[in-house]
């Protein structure tokens, strides 16, 4: 980053001037850092605030389903909140992991197979039902990166998605298309909806913390995935489709390259 000064060497005289080219490229990477810092404290502060409540609803929970006089629609809410605690506690655990710094647990798998389960999974536990289409490009799909947090961030963009596509078309419904493209090292998996994306204005921004354009969003979501992907050699990025549509994609590497501990 340059910051280019300019100043003449005698006053009036416009033919003579004397530009001032400086690197600021450390200092704002300085800024951030130190920004970044105080998003670690405050992450952790808030994850153990919430981590007390939420087994407490998890023990609830465990108490309620062990009533005989249950039916079955109350047992499958029970079902719901044990396993969306569960969740909540993995995602709880990925933010406390944010603020340590700890590696990721990288594992080779097919992602065609896993988003069909992700998909699956998602609906199971969503209380609106949502259409999540898969569309697969080829046949090279392995990959290798930790599996709880690569959930964590197709979770958080595809409920972010799933939000626009229903203010924009009254409809929940998002395209998963995952593409094996000669010029890549690893599989793409583009996750596609039919918000009115990002505008050019804010598109460097997006993956900031604290960042949102909405009145009730805490701007922490697209940073948390940006950290997690960059932990699993993942490139994250926004771009606009050839037909208008909104499309975050994530370009992984090759499936043996070794993760790097710093």
């Amino acid at each position: 980053m340059l910051q280019i000064s300019r100043t003449e060497l005698k006053a009036g005289d416009g033919e003579n001037t004397l530009l001032f080219i400086e690197d600021v490229s450390q200092l704002a990477q300085q800024a951030q850092q130190l920004k970044l810092a105080s998003l670690g404290q405050f992450t952790a502060s808030i994850a153990h605030e919430i981590r007390n409540p939420l087994g407490a609803i998890s023990h609830a929970a465990q108490l309620l389903a062990e009533s005989e006089t249950l039916d079955s629609t109350d047992r499958r809410l029970i079902t719901i909140v044990t396993q969306q605690s569960a969740r909540m506690n993995s995602i709880i655990e990925n933010i406390l992991q944010l603020s340590r710094r700890d590696n990721p647990k990288p594992e080779s798998f097919d992602l065609h197979q896993w988003t069909q389960t992700f998909c699956s999974d998602y609906n199971s536990m969503s209380p609106e039902p949502a259409k999540l289409m898969i569309e697969a490009i080829g046949s090279r799909f392995t990959v290798n990166v930790d599996d709880d947090q690569l959930h964590q961030i197709l979770t958080i963009i595809v409920d972010n998605g799933l939000r626009h596509s229903l203010d924009a078309t009254g409809e929940r419904k998002l395209l998963l298309q995952l593409a094996d493209e000669a010029d890549q090292p690893g599989p793409v998996l583009n996750i596609i909806d039919d918000g009115p994306g990002v505008s050019e204005e804010h598109r460097d921004r997006i993956f900031e913390p604290f960042f949102t354009t909405e009145s009730n969003g805490t701007g922490l979501g697209l940073y948390i995935c940006k950290e997690l992907c960059d932990a699993n050699q993942i490139q994250l990025t926004w771009l606009s489709t050839d037909d208008g549509k909104s499309c975050f994609r994530l370009s992984f590497s090759h499936p043996q390259k070794r993760h790097v501990i710093d």
